[in-house]
């Protein structure tokens, strides 16, 4: 109710509507005085809520159930997705940094040509061409322009995950098969979501770059003309590295190295895998997924051809990415808690 407040009595605090760039999210389609009661009439179902939780928990769980959708198919949007691609880029730097660096430590050729790959891809990029500071120039203006927008679908994003662990809490908790069969087929499909997007960013760096969606035309362009900018392609290739690490991560939910560390990661080689360092962030992904998929089908509806959105629905197909995902990880968890002892 604060919130609603805040936006009835300062109108320019409103990030939604038409006005917005933003347009991945149906609250593009929603003005500031509908929006307003909108979050009015949540809040005060919200304190009702609370105020009953004790007395009629089965009640609970069904307005939190609402209250969830709610906030996942009106108030959220597609852009804490992208804002999470752009957090994996250093995670990324930093992973292949380690796996080089622990490469050179146990005396690895391959390791030892990689490192000087990357010093030598360092040492040109900085001293023959400025690509490097416009590619963080870039990142600096686009979260300089959506930084207050981004803001707010996190607040939205997280309400609908409490909201959700609310009703999940007063109906399933402790409920499923100890160990579900169709675990690695789900798991399989979930990883597979993430290759169309990646190949497509991958080959920014190839003389053949592929395009993406353009949020200021609604379309998607197929050979990317934009892309010529070493610094742009920089950053669609680097975006690119963060859904290839999500189809690593999530084949990890079936693999071996999933549930015992390789001998060759310091300090933990060959120990178990803890089953929450897996299920936390995998079920965080999964969450994201879910939260932007409204978005994503709302970024369909205005693309400028039917063409146009089902090829965006197929580079972000959040709307079965999502739960698939989620299932893997549930898959995962309870596979594990089968065989650990205790």
């Amino acid at each position: 109710m604060a919130v609603a407040a805040l936006w009835w009595f300062v109108p320019g605090s409103y990030p939604y509507g038409a006005a917005s760039e933003v347009t991945v999210g149906f609250n593009h389609w929603i003005e500031r005085e509908p929006g307003v009661g909108l979050l009015l009439a949540s809040g005060v179902l919200g304190v009702m809520l609370a105020l009953g939780a004790r007395s009629w928990p089965k009640p609970l769980g069904v307005g939190a159930a609402a209250q969830s959708l709610f906030f996942l198919l009106i108030m959220s949007d597609a852009s804490v997705l992208s804002s999470i691609g752009y957090f994996l880029i250093p995670i990324v730097f930093l992973g292949v940094g380690a796996l080089v660096a622990v490469g050179c430590v146990r005396r690895r050729p391959v390791a030892y040509a990689a490192a000087l790959l990357l010093l030598a891809g360092l040492v040109l990029g900085l001293t023959t061409t400025d690509a490097l500071s416009r590619y963080l120039a870039n990142i600096a203006a686009g979260f300089g322009v959506y930084g207050e927008r981004i803001a707010w679908s996190w607040v939205m994003a997280i309400i609908t995950v409490v909201w959700a662990w609310l009703a999940y809490g007063s109906f399933a908790r402790g409920r499923g098969t100890a160990n579900p069969r169709w675990g690695r087929t789900v798991t399989i499909l979930a990883a597979c979501c993430g290759v169309p997007y990646a190949l497509t960013r991958l080959s920014w760096v190839t003389p053949w770059p592929l395009g993406g969606y353009d949020p200021r035309t609604g379309q998607i362009e197929f050979l990317a003309t934009a892309t010529g900018d070493m610094a742009t392609r920089l950053q669609g290739f680097t975006i690119g590295m963060s859904s290839v690490l999500s189809v690593v991560l999530t084949l990890g939910l079936i693999s071996r190295w999933g549930e015992v560390f390789p001998r060759w990661v310091p300090w933990a080689g060959g120990r178990p895998v803890p089953v929450t360092l897996a299920v936390g962030p995998g079920l965080f992904a999964a969450a994201v997924l879910c939260v932007a998929a409204p978005g994503v089908l709302a970024g369909a509806v205005q693309s400028g051809s039917a063409l146009d959105g089902v090829l965006f629905v197929v580079l972000f197909p959040c709307p079965v990415w999502g739960p698939l995902l989620g299932a893997a990880v549930f898959a995962y968890s309870r596979r594990r808690s089968a065989v650990l002892p205790g």
